[in-house]
């Protein structure tokens, strides 16, 4: 369990550094077998061998750490009540 919340404080560390790279553009939908992992991996639903072959899935399609980063702000918002 500790892994995988430093695995996601890499993640928002990363989506913080690169939020002015995405800050109003239109995030790419993934597909949808895609976005149901994203999810799962925002949920934590994920085992390590998923989750690296989900990370070579997003080096390969960057464009979808947008999307990724509107998930993770969305779930911030309702999560802290902004």
């Amino acid at each position: 369990m500790y892994y995988m919340l430093a695995e996601f404080k890499v993640l928002f560390r990363l989506l913080e550094l690169m939020e002015g790279e995405v800050q109003g553009r239109q995030s790419a939908r993934p597909p949808p077998r895609v976005e149901r992992s994203l999810h799962a991996l925002l949920s934590g639903e994920l085992d390590e061998g998923q989750r690296r072959q989900l990370c070579e899935v997003l080096r390969e399609q960057p464009r979808w750490l947008a999307w990724l980063a509107d998930q993770i702000k969305n779930r911030r918002k309702t999560t802290v009540g902004e």
